[in-house]
């Protein structure tokens, strides 16, 4: 049996999908609140089509009915062979109905409008991005590789070929100087977007991850908890979807919640205001969760 590679993530949503390691690593790694993948000798590569096609064989299931295509963005697979992977997930497990990956911006405007479609009725459901912010200059400084305007445009792409978008946000990542701005060009980006699925997770500083040397200099400064939350207050008041899911409930974040947009917004946006006004920690996770210097 072929072993998947450490460490190797997915989305917490894909906990019980059929996991396919097509692809090992990141191949942009740049991003500078990132450690997930700045182990020691570990480095980018693709597996080939014949290693997929046995760990498809070697793990399915008919228990199965999500796969997720691992590592951090699968989507730079080259068109054929992400095509080939998608149909061999579907025909090796008879129960299967959705298969997803991680995409960055990039990748997604690199493939064409037919590539996409193609993807897209052959089964590729959903891509989950990390926008993280839709601050240009915030994007800029964690090395995201994208700007606002073109995470914008990678949403259209992907709505355009049928397949669903599930964005991350980071409140935190824009530091207390551009804290707010962070969250209003953010809120704004969603709007524009429209995406599925919104997943808000909160910065932490992992000592392997570049900006842990800035932090550590001062030249970073993460916003206090009720900072945080004003972030989350303005996000969660100022993002507009269609009919989209709205998320704050990782583990990383002080308060969760659990929101269908429009329908619960208005009452979201309340509990976070009080929370905020009254300075509430009832309601908010334990700092233990909010470990700021840990590795992964």
């Amino acid at each position: 049996m072929i072993e998947f590679q450490e460490p190797m993530f997915r989305p917490p949503s894909e906990a019980n999908s059929l996991l396919i390691q097509a692809t090992i690593g990141c191949s942009h790694n740049n991003c500078t609140y990132c450690a997930m993948y700045r182990q020691p000798n570990q480095k980018f590569r693709m597996r080939s089509k014949k290693e997929i096609f046995q760990i498809i064989d070697e793990r399915s299931s008919p228990d199965f009915r999500r796969s997720f295509i691992t590592d951090g963005n699968a989507l730079v697979m080259p068109y054929k062979l992400l095509i080939e992977t998608i149909e061999k997930i579907y025909s090796s497990n008879p129960n299967m109905e959705r298969v997803s990956l991680y995409g960055n911006v990039g990748d997604i405007l690199r493939k064409g409008d037919d590539e996409l479609a193609m993807l897209g009725s052959n089964g590729l459901a959903m891509v989950y991005i990390g926008f993280e912010s839709g601050d240009d200059i915030t994007l800029e400084r964690i090395k995201k590789g994208a700007t606002k305007e073109e995470t914008i445009r990678s949403m259209s792409k992907l709505k355009k070929a049928g397949i669903k978008v599930s964005g991350m946000v980071l409140l935190g990542v824009g530091g207390k100087d551009r804290s707010f701005i962070h969250a209003y060009e953010t809120a704004d980006m969603l709007s524009q977007g429209d995406p599925d699925y919104v997943g808000l997770l909160s910065l932490q500083i992992r000592s392997n991850a570049p900006i842990y040397e800035s932090w550590k200099k001062g030249e970073f400064e993460l916003p206090d908890k009720f900072q945080l939350l004003k972030e989350l207050e303005i996000i969660a008041e100022n993002t507009n979807l269609s009919n989209g899911y709205f998320f704050s409930n990782h583990i990383s974040n002080y308060l969760p919640i659990k929101a269908m947009y429009p329908r619960d917004k208005e009452d979201i946006v309340k509990k976070i205001k009080k929370i905020i006004s009254e300075k509430s920690e009832d309601e908010l996770r334990s700092e233990y969760y909010r470990d700021i210097v840990n590795q992964y």
